[in-house]
């Protein structure tokens, strides 16, 4: 299905499943975005807000049975948790990855710190959690995107076993740091916003999935669990591709149990979002630069396997991303277990 098609379908279900107003202002974003791109121009936050508030009141209605039986729930505490796993999914199999997946991959096995590196893929992740057959039939069958998927898996992989999830998209400069095993629940926090996608989810600065920790049985990702699998045996049509970022954002406002284990995690990674659009633009290596990317207080970049990064700048010299993606492929990895 090519893109306008698929925008006039998403369009439809929408509006047949939610409202029209919702599927008008939907569709709005998604326009927004794409011409916002092509000027170099922020999002539009007026939009933004005006989808979350939708959105918001939709979650906390629908959900309203798992809020309650959450309410009470005491919060996970800090606790050592020197055999936790890293979860890192990459559906169709890893050999099927993009050559800078696999080289990111082999990255955070280097940087595991010794904890064991669990890959999850569709064939094997029966392994370790059990999903409704219906939900899986419905990946199969179109009505769930895959990054859908993906969100449910790791967040019932944490709620189950708890554990850290890297996506396949995340550059680890430095040994991941104990405490994001022992705080109740870790991800990225009071993020530097880049150019253009603040508006993308809700509270962007806040929380971000692609690199989210937790103890077994945490009040946050237990209950996104059972929201996530109450909204598929409801729907065939995904409301918002950050229904995950919703789900946080009720977690942390509206259950005191997950309030607390959002409060636990300090600061972090404010730079996380800022390589990507540095690399985009073609910039010269520059040996400042460079050490303070490995060095400074950003362990963890989020980058893309969708983008172009220029290997050579304007002035035909190499490019900080050609430095560091040369230093990619000399990664050993090492003092980790992987399966």
């Amino acid at each position: 299905m090519n893109r306008h098609k698929e925008l006039i379908q998403r369009f439809l279900n929408h509006a047949k499943v939610f409202s029209w107003g919702y599927a008008s202002t939907e569709l709005l974003t998604v326009l927004d975005r794409s011409i916002s791109l092509q000027l170099h121009k922020p999002f539009s936050m007026r939009l933004m807000h005006h989808k979350e508030r939708y959105i918001m009141t939709w979650a906390r209605q629908f959900f309203h049975e798992e809020i309650e039986a959450y309410r009470t729930r005491k919060p996970v505490t800090s606790a050592d948790s020197p055999h936790a796993p890293i979860w890192v999914c990459w559906l169709q199999g890893f050999n099927a990855a993009p050559e800078l997946a696999q080289l990111l991959v082999k990255q955070i096995a280097a940087q595991s710190n010794s904890h064991p590196i669990r890959h999850i893929t569709l064939n094997n992740y029966a392994q370790y959690v059990s999903l409704p057959q219906t939900l899986i039939s419905k990946y199969k069958h179109g009505d769930m995107p895959q990054q859908q998927l993906a969100d449910i898996l790791r967040s019932a992989l944490l709620a189950q076993h708890g554990g850290l999830w890297v996506d396949a998209s995340m550059y680890l400069v430095q040994p991941i740091p104990e405490e994001v095993f022992t705080t109740p629940i870790f991800n990225v926090k009071d993020i530097r916003p880049n150019r253009t996608r603040e508006a993308v989810a809700c509270d962007f600065t806040k929380w971000q999935a692609y690199f989210i920790a937790s103890h077994p049985g945490s009040v946050t990702y237990s209950f996104i669990t059972d929201c996530f699998l109450k909204y598929w045996r409801h729907y065939d049509t995904l409301i918002d591709y950050f229904l995950f970022s919703y789900l946080a954002k009720i977690a942390r406002d509206d259950l005191p149990g997950g309030q607390a284990e959002y409060e636990s995690v300090p600061a972090n990674n404010r730079e996380c979002e800022w390589l990507c659009d540095y690399l985009m633009d073609g910039e010269p290596f520059d040996e400042r630069v460079y050490d303070g990317i490995l060095h400074g207080s950003t362990f963890a970049y989020k980058l893309s396997n969708k983008c172009t990064f220029p290997m050579r700048a304007s002035d035909g010299s190499p490019t900080m991303a050609a430095k560091l993606f040369g230093d990619l492929g000399n990664t050993q990895t090492k003092g980790s277990t992987i399966s």
